[in-house]
């Protein structure tokens, strides 16, 4: 009886020993991800090196090469990995309010808006960083990319949703003014102390609460409010602008 179960340990051994060698590789991974994420967000990729994020994760040049290759390789995956989270908490909603027939202009804003306003509150301090990684992808067209294959297809399920409560809005104005309200979320989420100054102190860039109930007021009138208005032609915008200045 003692030998067979010496045997049966020895045969789970190799097993436990790739179990743990799986978790430190995860382990060894997650870091690196969180130190580039970190030093990134303060900063801009392109002042950040792949030495710092490795002194910063306390591992080798050799790690990081191992796990993610190059460095534009471990930036793609900073942002997949929370915007996976991101997406699947977005259809998650918009499929319970199919479900439950509760499909309005605002409810759909609300799906897609909540998730990142939630996890800028409560999901800990990777949040914040990767809000910073956002706003530095929509600054220019160099992540393009990026953007597409992270955000897209989600953007493009609530936009057809949106369509189904607002039919009298184009769809180029209504891809229009859902970016807009985008970047109003991101602009709002960066916390900028522009509105503290603005306000005199009375409204603080960091109650995301109140916030975020203005925003999603706003951004709903915002598209609501798109409905019927036509297209015009290069020639009349530009004269409506010179009347404006």
């Amino acid at each position: 009886m003692a030998t067979t179960n010496v045997l049966a340990e020895e045969a789970r051994a190799p097993k436990r020993r790739q179990r743990k060698s799986a978790t430190s590789s995860d382990n060894t991974r997650d870091k690196i991800l969180d130190a580039a994420e970190a030093l990134i967000g303060e900063r801009t990729y392109d002042t950040v090196s792949l030495r710092e994020i490795t002194q910063e994760a306390q591992v080798t040049l050799a790690l990081s090469s191992y796990h993610f290759g190059t460095k534009d390789k471990l930036f793609a995956d900073i942002v997949a990995r929370r915007a996976n989270v991101l997406g699947e908490m977005r259809r998650e909603r918009l499929a319970k309010l199919e479900a439950s027939a509760k499909l309005t202009t605002e409810t759909i804003l609300d799906a897609f808006m909540r998730p990142l306003f939630e996890k800028m509150i409560e999901g800990g301090r990777g949040w914040p960083a990767y809000l910073q990684i956002l706003a530095q992808l929509g600054q220019t067209n160099r992540w393009l990319d990026l953007l597409h294959e992270n955000f897209d297809s989600t953007a493009e399920l609530f936009l057809e949703k949106l369509a189904t409560t607002l039919p009298d809005v184009t769809r180029p104005l209504l891809m229009r003014g859902f970016s807009l309200a985008l970047v109003a979320m991101l602009q709002t989420l960066s916390k900028n102390r522009r509105i503290d100054s603005l306000s005199g102190g009375k409204v603080s860039a960091d109650d995301l609460v109140e916030a975020y109930n203005v925003l999603l007021k706003f951004s709903v009138c915002g598209l609501e409010g798109l409905s019927g208005l036509k297209k015009a032609k290069g020639r009349s915008r530009l004269k409506d602008l010179t009347a404006i200045a």
